[in-house]
């Protein structure tokens, strides 16, 4: 963060310095979980979360910018949770009449589905809340090109950003009934208000260094799609178990827990190609994509490769209220099934997703949307409200329901419904 300090400071004393753009919002929030508060885990967030964006564009040729994310918890027990910042983009840029170069931290742009993305397998990301987490940048170089209806990216990380993980006291590492592990074959039972310790992570095929990605896209009236390739840290968080306990029956293994989990993040590498399109029709459009995720190695407790299809429609259509969209997708994606936690990333196996956006005059908007999975039976449901006070503050709220049988993941998070109210003022 040394280099960062000091590529500001010399930005912020040059002679652009009355063309610097800046803008943001700060939003104080509260959100309580429908979990009990206990002595080791509470029930409730809150705290302030920021959006600050800062941009110059020094001349025709060079450009600086900056969109910084931070969020305190002033509820929570661990300081990774307490306060969280994520320089989303942090980089020059200089464009010449055929290439865009960018050095600094930076965020590749993805396109695809809005409910579930398959081109989402690049970045990192802060995992503090499972359901909804946010792209983590790393410091990097990329290379662009954009002519005509193609352009393409290359983005080389020379050290990739880890992803951030629930603290050990966070209410998303379970406090009763199992651990959230993904096995048909293997049930580990925890007392109530059993502690978690994070070990050291565990890092294989030195997954954090020399990550690289490749973007091209094609974009007409008639048709947009997109490939990418990435070779690097796996995005989604993966946790070794470590557990003392008794082994209650056999077939499947059920073990009683009776000391604290230890946790050991996993870090290993994987090869992922991915792919989406977007076909307009009118007030319709048909939209869908894939990826497959190979992880690369031998050891044994790397998980085996998974595949995500999504295929949908989105439905635009004037009303009295204003323009409604809404969203229907169906998702199938092979499970991995192992007996280490992974966080909610094998939420569904077949699931239909669909949300719909609704204009409530001109000054808010309301968005419902869910996933329901067809195998397990479990659903999770969100929505939102926005209301618009002035040109500088809004207020936002949201509730959340997960709900399905025990066995499943989600199900296993039922009590977990939630809401959050948010006090928004940009500038």
């Amino acid at each position: 963060m040394k280099s960062v300090s000091g590529m500001m400071l010399f930005l912020l004393t040059t002679p652009a310095l009355a063309e610097w753009k800046f803008s943001g919002n700060v939003a104080p929030y509260f959100q309580k979980i429908g979990i009990e508060t206990t002595s080791v885990s509470p029930s409730e967030k809150g705290g302030v979360s920021t959006n600050l964006n800062l941009e110059n564009k020094i001349n025709s040729q060079w450009r600086f910018r900056s969109d910084t994310w931070i969020r305190s918890d002033f509820f929570a027990r661990d300081s990774r949770e307490n306060f969280q910042f994520v320089p989303k983009n942090f980089y020059l840029q200089r464009k010449t009449k055929s290439l865009t170069f960018r050095a600094g931290y930076q965020t590749m742009q993805l396109d695809g589905p809005d409910l579930v993305n398959p081109a989402d397998i690049v970045h990192a990301k802060n995992w503090v809340d499972p359901t909804a987490p946010v792209a983590m940048s790393s410091a990097g170089l990329s290379l662009s090109n954009e002519k005509d209806e193609w352009n393409w990216e290359v983005l080389y990380v020379p050290r990739q950003t880890p992803p951030v993980l629930p603290g050990a006291h966070s209410p998303w590492l379970p406090r009763k009934n199992r651990l959230p592990i993904e096995s048909a074959d293997t049930e580990i039972r925890i007392p109530d208000n059993v502690e978690y310790q994070y070990l050291g992570a565990r890092t294989l095929n030195h997954a954090l260094n020399h990550n690289v990605s490749l973007k091209v896209q094609r974009k007409t009236d008639s048709l947009e799609t997109q490939f990418l390739y990435y070779n690097g840290l796996s995005q989604s968080p993966y946790l070794l178990t470590r557990v003392t306990g008794t082994l209650l029956s056999v077939n499947p293994d059920i073990i009683g827990v009776t000391g604290a989990v230890k946790l050991i993040p996993l870090y290993y590498r994987q090869q992922a190609i991915a792919g989406t399109f977007n076909l307009p029709l009118g007030s319709w459009a048909i939209h869908g994509g894939m990826n497959y995720l190979k992880p690369q190695g031998s050891d044994s407790s790397i998980p085996k490769e998974t595949t995500l299809g999504v295929i949908g429609f989105e439905k635009s259509f004037e009303t009295s209220l204003g323009m409604v969209t809404g969203i229907l997708d169906y998702v199938r994606q092979k499970r991995q099934d192992a007996d280490q936690i992974s966080f909610l990333r094998s939420i569904m196996e077949e699931a239909v997703t669909g949300g719909v956006r609704i204009p409530i005059g001109e000054e808010m908007q309301v968005f419902a949307g869910g996933l329901y999975d067809m195998v397990g039976h479990s659903s999770l449901y969100k929505i939102s409200a926005t209301q618009r006070l002035t040109n500088s503050f809004s207020v936002e709220a949201q509730g959340q329901m997960l709900q399905g049988p025990k066995k499943t993941l989600i199900g296993l998070y039922q009590n977990y419904d939630s809401y959050q109210v948010r006090l928004v003022w940009s500038w």
